[in-house]
C-alpha cells in the first residue's frame, strides 16, 4: 500500500489490521505466498510497497498467487481515514475490483474493506453470512497508536541488521498502549526470547495465553506450543500440540512450518523431512522447504539425492546465492573438489558473502595456499568483515606453521575496540587461540603453556568488567575458560567450566541444536585427550562429527575434529578405525599439512614407509617455510630425515 500522506506508521498498521481481520475466515488465506517477500526483497523492495504492478504481477505468477492486492491510505483535510483497495487477478492482470472507503477511525474503515473484499474474491453468499465476522478491534487491537507501534515492529524484522532490542521495544510500546493485545504479545515474547529475558518473555507470553481470546486459530496454536516448549521445558508436549494443529488444519501452512523447525532443533530429520514434503505439496513455491529437504538428506547421509535436489533449486532460483552454495558442499563432502570449486565461484559473481570463506577454506584443503591468501587479503581490503578477515588470517598463518605471526592477528582482535571484537566475539577468540596452541608443539608439559595462561587472565579481567549476563554469554565464558584450563594443563578446573557450560545449554527449553554453537562436545573430547582418556576421548569426536552440519565440518578446519578422532582411536587402540578416519578426512582435506603429518607418523609405525613418505612430503610442502618456534614442524623434519625424504 501506499500513504497519500508521510504517516509511514499508518501505511503500515493498515495492512496489519486488515490480516487479522481477514484471518477470521478460514477460506481465506491472508499470508503472502513462500518467496514472495524474498523475492521482492531481492529486486529491492521491503513489505511488498511501491512495488510496480509489473514487477508484482511477475513475482506473483512465480510464486502462486491467485490475486494481488494493492492500495493507498491517507487521510482527509478532517481527519477523516480514506482507503482504496485495487484486487487484481495474478494471471491476466485485470481488475477485479476497485473500492474506496472512508471512515472517522482507521478500524472502521479496515471492517468495511475487509468485508468488500471477501465479497469481490466471490465467496459464497450463505457462507459470508454465517462465517465469523467480529469487528477487527476485537481480533487485533482498538487502539491506533498499539496498531502502529506492532506494524513498526514488524517492519523492523525485515532487516538482518536489526537488533532484538529495538524489535522487543516497539512491540512492549504496543502492549502498553492496549494491554489486552495479545497478538503482540506473542511477537514480544519471541524477540525477548531471543535476547535471553526469560522472565520477561514469560510474562510476555503468559499476556498473550490471558487474552487469547483474540488470537486466530492458527496464532493459538502457536502460541500454546512455544509457551509449552520455551517456557514450561515440554517438548514433546509443544511437538504434540503442532500435531494436532496440522491434523485439525492440515492446510495451515504455519503449523507444518513450526513442527518442522522442532523436529528439526532436535535432530529428528526424518520426521522433519516429511513435513517439509508437506509444505512443498502445500506450497511448490516454498524456497525453505525445498532447501530444506536437500539439507535433510545431505544430514541423513544420501548425498546424491540432496545433490539433485539443491541443483533443481538453484536452477529454480538463479539469483538465490544458497543454491551454489549448498551444491558446492554436497560436492565437497563427496570428494569432488572441482565441482565444489566452481560452484562457489558461481555464489561469489552473485556476491554471497558466504562464498569467500567457502573458497578459502577450500584452497587450504588443496594445499593452494597462494590463492587462500589472496582470498584473505581481497576480504580485508572490502572492508565489510575486518574481524571475520583477521581471524582468517590467523588461521591461515596457524595452518602454515608460523606460529607466531598467528597469534599476533589474535591480540591484535583482542586489543581492538569494543564495536571491532565486543566481549562474546572475545570469549571465542580466547577458545581458537589456545587451540591454535596447544597443538603447535604437541609434546609440550602439562602446564607449561604461557599463552593460555595469559589468556585466562584476560578473561578473568574481561569477567570482572562484563555488562552481559544472557545464558548464551555465560555459557560462552565458561566454554572459552574450559578451553584455556585443558591448554594450561588446569584439567580440574577445565572439567568444573565444562561441566556450567553444558548445564547452561543443555536444558529442555533449548534445543539440542542451540549447544553446538558452543562446540562442548569438541571440548570435552579434548579435556578426555588431555586426561588421558581416548575411548572417552573417541565417544565425544564421534558425537560432535555426528551432530555438525556438513558446513560446519568443512570451515571448521582449525578443529579438524576427524584428526584428533583418529588421533583418539590410536590411542585406544583402534587402529583400523584410525585409518578409515585419517581417509575420510584426506578425501576432504587432502593438502592439510598436520592431518597428513600424522597419518605419516601412523603409518611409518606400521612399517609403510613409501605411503608415509607421501604424506611427509606433502606436510613438509605446506610448511615450508614455518616458524623457527614451531614444534611440530621440527618433529616433521626428524622424521623425513631417518625416511629420506627431501622437498624442493
Amino acid at each position: 500500500m501506499e500513504s497519500a500522506r508521510a504517516d509511514t506508521a499508518l501505511l503500515r498498521a493498515v495492512p496489519a489490521a486488515l490480516h487479522a481481520d481477514l484471518e477470521q475466515d478460514s477460506f481465506v488465506s491472508t499470508y503472502s505466498p513462500v518467496g514472495f517477500a524474498d523475492e521482492l526483497r531481492q529486486r529491492g523492495y521491503n513489505e511488498g510497497l511501491g512495488v510496480p504492478l509489473g514487477l508484482r504481477r511477475e513475482v506473483a505468477q512465480k510464486t502462486g498467487a491467485e490475486y494481488m492486492l494493492a492500495g493507498s491510505v491517507g487521510r482527509t483535510g478532517d481527519g477523516r481515514v480514506r482507503l482504496r483497495t485495487r484486487l487484481r487477478e495474478t494471471e491476466t492482470g485485470d481488475l477485479v475490483a476497485e473500492r474506496h472507503f472512508e471512515s472517522k477511525d482507521l478500524f472502521g474503515t479496515v471492517d468495511q474493506a475487509s468485508t468488500k473484499l471477501k465479497e469481490d474474491l466471490g465467496l459464497p453468499e450463505g457462507h459470508l453470512d454465517t462465517a465469523t465476522d467480529l469487528p477487527v478491534t476485537e481480533v487485533f487491537t482498538p487502539s491506533v497508536s498499539a496498531a502502529k507501534r506492532y506494524a513498526q515492529g514488524r517492519y523492523l524484522q525485515h532487516f538482518v541488521d536489526t537488533t532484538d532490542q529495538s524489535v522487543a521495544r516497539k512491540y512492549r510500546r504496543a502492549t502498553r498502549s492496549d494491554t489486552t493485545f495479545a497478538l503482540g504479545y506473542q511477537l514480544e515474547g519471541r524477540a525477548l526470547w531471543r535476547l535471553g529475558k526469560r522472565e520477561q518473555a514469560r510474562r510476555a507470553l503468559e499476556g498473550a495465553r490471558r487474552h487469547s481470546y483474540r488470537l486466530s486459530e492458527s496464532d493459538k496454536y502457536q502460541q500454546k506450543a512455544l509457551r509449552l516448549y520455551r517456557l514450561e521445558g515440554r517438548p514433546e508436549a509443544a511437538l504434540e500440540v503442532c500435531e494436532r494443529w496440522t491434523s485439525l488444519h492440515p492446510y495451515d501452512l504455519d503449523g507444518w512450518r513450526l513442527k518442522a523447525n522442532l523436529q528439526w532443533s532436535f535432530f529428528r530429520y526424518e520426521q522433519a523431512l516429511v513435513s517439509y514434503r508437506q509444505i512443498l505439496d502445500l506450497a511448490p513455491e516454498s524456497r525453505s522447504a525445498e532447501i530444506s529437504i536437500a539439507r535433510v538428506l545431505l544430514r541423513t547421509g544420501r548425498p546424491e539425492k540432496a545433490l539433485q535436489r539443491a541443483t533443481s533449486y538453484a536452477e529454480s532460483y538463479p539469483r538465490d546465492e544458497e543454491g551454489p552454495l549448498l551444491v558446492g558442499t554436497i560436492h565437497w563432502k563427496l570428494g569432488q573438489l572441482g565441482q565444489a570449486e566452481s560452484a562457489f565461484r558461481r555464489a561469489r559473481r552473485m556476491d554471497a558473502q558466504d562464498a569467500r570463506p567457502y573458497l578459502l577454506a577450500l584452497h587450504q584443503a588443496r594445499g593452494e595456499f597462494g590463492q587462500a591468501r589472496s582470498t584473505i587479503e581481497e576480504e580485508a581490503a572490502s572492508g565489510q568483515a575486518s574481524l571475520r578477515a583477521e581471524i582468517h588470517r590467523s588461521h591461515h598463518h596457524w595452518l602454515r606453521g608460523r606460529i607466531g605471526r598467528s597469534q599476533e592477528s589474535l591480540d591484535s582482535l583482542w586489543a581492538a575496540e569494543p564495536e571491532t571484537t565486543a566481549e562474546t566475539q572475545r570469549y571465542f577468540l580466547a577458545m581458537r587461540a589456545c587451540d591454535h596452541y596447544r597443538t603447535s608443539g604437541e609434546n609440550r608439559p602439562s602446564g607449561e603453556n604461557p599463552f593460555a595462561t595469559e589468556l585466562i587472565r584476560r578473561l578473568g579481567i574481561l569477567r570482572g568488567e562484563t555488562t552481559q549476563n544472557t545464558p548464551g554469554y555465560k555459557a560462552g565464558a565458561q566454554a572459552a575458560l574450559a578451553s584455556c584450563k585443558t591448554a594450561s594443563g588446569e584439567l580440574t578446573e577445565a572439567e568444573k567450566h565444562l561441566e556450567r557450560a553444558t548445564r547452561l545449554v543443555e536444558r529442555p527449553d533449548i534445543p539440542p541444536t542451540y549447544r553446538l554453537s558452543f562446540n562442548l562436545d569438541y571440548l570435552w573430547g579434548r579435556l578426555r585427550e588431555a586426561q588421558d582418556r581416548p575411548q572417552d576421548a573417541a565417544a565425544r569426536y564421534e558425537k560432535y562429527i555426528e551432530d555438525s552440519s556438513p558446513r560446519a565440518l568443512l570451515l571448521r578446519a582449525l578443529r579438524l575434529p576427524r584428526l584428533r578422532l583418529a588421533l583418539s582411536y590410536q590411542k585406544a587402540g583402534r587402529p583400523g578405525e584410525a585409518e578409515t578416519t585419517y581417509r575420510k578426512a584426506l578425501a576432504l582435506h587432502p593438502a592439510y599439512p598436520r592431518l597428513n603429518y600424522h597419518y605419516a607418523r601412523f603409518l611409518n609405525d606400521r612399517g609403510r614407509g613409501e605411503d608415509a613418505r607421501k604424506h611427509l612430503r606433502q606436510a613438509l610442502e605446506g610448511w615450508a617455510p614455518s616458524g623457527p618456534d614451531f614444534r611440530l614442524g621440527q618433529k616433521a623434519e626428524a622424521l623425513a630425515d631417518s625416511l629420506g625424504v627431501g622437498i624442493t
